[in-house]
Protein backbone atom coordinates (compact mmCIF):
# COMPACT_ATOMS: atom_id res chain seq x y z
CA UNK A 1 0.00 0.00 0.00
CA UNK A 2 2.65 2.14 0.53
CA UNK A 3 4.43 1.88 -2.35
CA UNK A 4 1.26 2.72 -4.47
CA UNK A 5 1.12 6.32 -2.33
CA UNK A 6 4.72 6.86 -3.29
CA UNK A 7 4.93 6.17 -6.90
CA UNK A 8 0.78 7.73 -7.42
CA UNK A 9 2.40 11.04 -8.65
CA UNK A 10 4.79 9.41 -11.14
CA UNK A 11 1.72 7.00 -12.60
CA UNK A 12 -0.66 9.78 -12.87
CA UNK A 13 -0.42 12.51 -15.43
CA UNK A 14 -3.00 15.10 -15.58
CA UNK A 15 -3.62 16.18 -19.18
CA UNK A 16 -3.42 20.01 -19.26
CA UNK A 17 -5.53 21.41 -22.46
CA UNK A 18 -3.06 24.35 -23.41
CA UNK A 19 -5.94 25.34 -25.70
CA UNK A 20 -8.04 26.00 -22.74
CA UNK A 21 -5.40 28.35 -21.14
CA UNK A 22 -4.86 31.99 -22.40
CA UNK A 23 -2.59 34.73 -21.85
CA UNK A 24 -3.35 38.45 -22.25
CA UNK A 25 -1.62 41.53 -22.64
CA UNK A 26 -3.84 43.65 -20.27
CA UNK A 27 -2.17 47.07 -19.27
CA UNK A 28 1.31 48.32 -19.67
CA UNK A 29 1.78 51.65 -17.43
CA UNK A 30 3.97 53.56 -16.87
CA UNK A 31 5.06 53.33 -12.76
CA UNK A 32 8.29 55.76 -12.89
CA UNK A 33 10.73 57.76 -15.00
CA UNK A 34 11.39 61.30 -15.83
CA UNK A 35 13.14 63.52 -18.27
CA UNK A 36 17.32 63.10 -17.49
CA UNK A 37 16.58 59.49 -16.09
CA UNK A 38 17.92 56.74 -17.70
CA UNK A 39 15.61 53.81 -17.04
CA UNK A 40 11.85 53.51 -16.93
CA UNK A 41 10.09 51.43 -14.80
CA UNK A 42 6.51 50.06 -16.69
CA UNK A 43 3.84 47.94 -14.76
CA UNK A 44 2.60 45.01 -17.06
CA UNK A 45 -0.47 43.19 -16.32
CA UNK A 46 -0.82 39.79 -17.98
CA UNK A 47 -4.21 37.94 -17.28
CA UNK A 48 -4.11 34.02 -17.51
CA UNK A 49 -7.64 32.33 -18.38
CA UNK A 50 -8.08 28.95 -17.52
CA UNK A 51 -10.95 26.86 -18.92
CA UNK A 52 -10.14 23.27 -18.31
CA UNK A 53 -12.48 21.85 -16.13
CA UNK A 54 -9.51 21.69 -12.82
CA UNK A 55 -7.30 24.18 -11.07
CA UNK A 56 -3.90 24.81 -12.29
CA UNK A 57 -0.96 27.09 -11.78
CA UNK A 58 2.32 28.90 -12.83
CA UNK A 59 5.72 28.91 -11.46
CA UNK A 60 8.00 31.25 -14.86
CA UNK A 61 6.60 33.11 -17.12
CA UNK A 62 9.54 34.70 -19.59
CA UNK A 63 8.02 37.28 -21.93
CA UNK A 64 9.64 39.90 -24.91
CA UNK A 65 7.75 43.65 -24.54
CA UNK A 66 7.88 45.49 -27.71
CA UNK A 67 6.72 49.00 -28.13
CA UNK A 68 5.48 49.72 -31.66
CA UNK A 69 6.79 46.75 -32.86
CA UNK A 70 10.35 47.28 -31.68
CA UNK A 71 11.81 45.16 -29.15
CA UNK A 72 12.59 46.69 -25.64
CA UNK A 73 13.47 43.71 -23.77
CA UNK A 74 13.12 40.45 -22.23
CA UNK A 75 12.20 39.84 -18.67
CA UNK A 76 10.98 36.30 -16.19
CA UNK A 77 8.10 36.54 -13.92
CA UNK A 78 8.93 33.89 -11.74
CA UNK A 79 7.19 32.13 -8.97
CA UNK A 80 9.92 28.93 -8.75
CA UNK A 81 10.88 29.93 -5.52
CA UNK A 82 7.72 29.62 -4.20
CA UNK A 83 5.96 26.65 -2.93
CA UNK A 84 3.53 25.42 -5.30
CA UNK A 85 0.23 26.23 -2.85
CA UNK A 86 1.29 29.50 -2.87
CA UNK A 87 1.66 30.24 -6.52
CA UNK A 88 -1.52 32.44 -8.47
CA UNK A 89 -4.54 29.48 -7.97
CA UNK A 90 -5.85 29.56 -11.85
CA UNK A 91 -8.85 27.56 -11.27
CA UNK A 92 -11.53 26.31 -13.93
CA UNK A 93 -13.22 29.29 -15.49
CA UNK A 94 -11.56 31.72 -13.70
CA UNK A 95 -9.03 34.72 -14.71
CA UNK A 96 -5.93 36.07 -12.76
CA UNK A 97 -4.07 39.22 -13.30
CA UNK A 98 -0.64 39.10 -12.92
CA UNK A 99 1.48 42.36 -12.33
CA UNK A 100 5.15 42.37 -13.04
CA UNK A 101 7.37 45.77 -13.09
CA UNK A 102 9.69 46.00 -16.32
CA UNK A 103 12.65 47.80 -16.32
CA UNK A 104 13.41 49.49 -19.92
CA UNK A 105 17.03 51.36 -20.00
CA UNK A 106 17.64 54.04 -22.34
CA UNK A 107 19.86 53.42 -25.34
CA UNK A 108 20.57 55.95 -28.13
CA UNK A 109 19.64 53.47 -30.63
CA UNK A 110 15.86 53.50 -28.76
CA UNK A 111 15.91 56.83 -28.00
CA UNK A 112 12.76 57.72 -29.91
CA UNK A 113 10.82 54.88 -28.24
CA UNK A 114 12.23 56.06 -24.57
CA UNK A 115 10.83 59.77 -24.74
CA UNK A 116 7.80 58.63 -26.52
CA UNK A 117 6.80 55.77 -24.03
CA UNK A 118 8.38 58.63 -21.12
CA UNK A 119 5.68 61.23 -22.55
CA UNK A 120 2.43 59.20 -23.10
CA UNK A 121 1.95 55.63 -22.70
CA UNK A 122 -1.36 54.88 -23.97
CA UNK A 123 -0.87 56.00 -27.41
CA UNK A 124 1.69 53.16 -27.90
CA UNK A 125 1.27 49.74 -30.13
CA UNK A 126 2.25 46.88 -27.03
CA UNK A 127 2.98 43.35 -28.00
CA UNK A 128 4.16 40.92 -25.83
CA UNK A 129 5.42 37.26 -26.95
CA UNK A 130 6.81 34.29 -24.91
CA UNK A 131 6.35 30.92 -22.80
CA UNK A 132 4.63 30.17 -19.55
CA UNK A 133 5.72 26.86 -17.57
CA UNK A 134 1.46 25.32 -16.35
CA UNK A 135 1.47 22.98 -14.31
CA UNK A 136 -1.36 20.46 -12.52
CA UNK A 137 -0.70 18.54 -9.59
CA UNK A 138 1.19 15.97 -11.59
CA UNK A 139 1.90 17.76 -15.17
CA UNK A 140 3.94 20.70 -16.53
CA UNK A 141 3.27 21.85 -19.98
CA UNK A 142 4.87 24.76 -21.73
CA UNK A 143 2.58 27.21 -23.46
CA UNK A 144 3.18 29.32 -25.87
CA UNK A 145 1.84 32.73 -26.17
CA UNK A 146 1.62 36.04 -27.96
CA UNK A 147 -0.31 39.38 -28.03
CA UNK A 148 -0.85 43.01 -28.10
CA UNK A 149 -2.87 45.99 -26.49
Amino acid sequence: MALAIIFYPLIVRTPIDLDKVSIELTKVALKSGTTGEEELSLELTLTLTNLNNFALTTSRIDYELFADGASIGTSVLSYEDVPPNGRPALFSGDSVPLRHLFTYKYSDSQAETFNKIMSNSTQIAWNVTGSAFIESGTTLETKQFSDSL
